[in-house]
């Protein structure tokens, strides 16, 4: 399976399609399998990369702090890898703001950026949520029941009532790829410590920010921040979805994705 070395340590990556390079980013806890229902989609108009971020999958996950930054330079990293000079970035929740951060900081590399279910900065409510969950993890429950404190908050009561759909609500305890506390630790500290909003109108990407209108994680508050604070950006809000989008509104999430791309 392909790695490759980028800032240090060994990325695990994928590529699905031809065309222009999209790279999706996943969020907190999300390796590239997160993306397994976008790359039929997707790659039928793109170069797909997919890949596990510092810390989770099968790319390394050093013991030392992470931060936006870092995971900002492990992606520019990568594209230099694969002699990407150019691509368009999708960022999802925690892969959001990694996204922000790249365009910050490697706005040249960045053709069309998308921000979707983030923010710039968590809010203080999910994060004294997420500090709670922390806690108890670190006290010594286990990684499914840390799984089963959150993944409900993740969708929309609606989409939970639906037959069949508490099937997303089950944790693999057989995953033998399962992310060590230390890293999924470093990876929420991360993202507690990023707060972009002072620097939201130096971003010249004119991004596209997608959210979920009953997200409670990344709220409409959020978007609506990130939205104002960045220049020339377009807000698409999905009605009565949750965080995960992408699986409770999965056309229109792609749709709006390849209609942005192709503008």
């Amino acid at each position: 399976m392909p790695h490759l070395l980028s800032n240090n340590i060994n990325i695990y990556y994928e590529i699905h399609g031809q065309g222009f390079p999209l790279i999706l980013v996943s969020g907190l806890g999300g390796d590239r399998t997160f993306w397994q229902a976008s790359i039929e989609p997707l790659s039928a108009q793109f170069r797909v990369i997919i890949f596990d971020t510092r810390g989770i999958g099968r790319t390394d996950a050093p013991e030392e702090a992470y931060s936006m930054e870092l995971f900002a330079d492990d992606l520019a990293g990568l594209m230099d890898a694969l002699q990407i000079s150019q691509a368009h970035i999708l960022g999802f929740s925690m892969g959001g703001q990694i996204a922000l951060q790249f365009a910050l900081k490697y706005p040249q590399k960045i053709d069309k950026l998308i921000i979707a279910a983030s923010c710039a900065k968590l809010n203080t409510q999910i994060r004294l949520y997420v500090d709670a969950v922390l806690e108890v993890y670190e006290g010594g429950i286990t990684t499914k029941q840390m799984f089963e404190l959150i993944a409900p908050w993740l969708f929309s009561n609606s989409f939970l009532s639906v037959p069949g759909n508490e099937a997303y609500l089950q944790y693999d305890e057989n995953d033998p790829e399962q992310q060590p506390l230390y890293a999924w630790r470093n990876q929420y500290l991360a993202q507690r410590a990023f707060d972009a909003t002072p620097k939201l109108k130096d971003v010249k990407a004119g991004p596209l920010i997608i959210t979920g209108e009953l997200d409670v994680f990344a709220q409409l508050s959020d978007a609506m921040a990130l939205h104002e604070g960045l220049s020339g950006s377009t807000l698409k809000i999905i009605p009565g979805a949750g965080h995960l989008f992408n699986f409770e509104q999965p056309k229109i999430f792609h749709d709006t994705v390849i209609n942005y791309l192709n503008s």
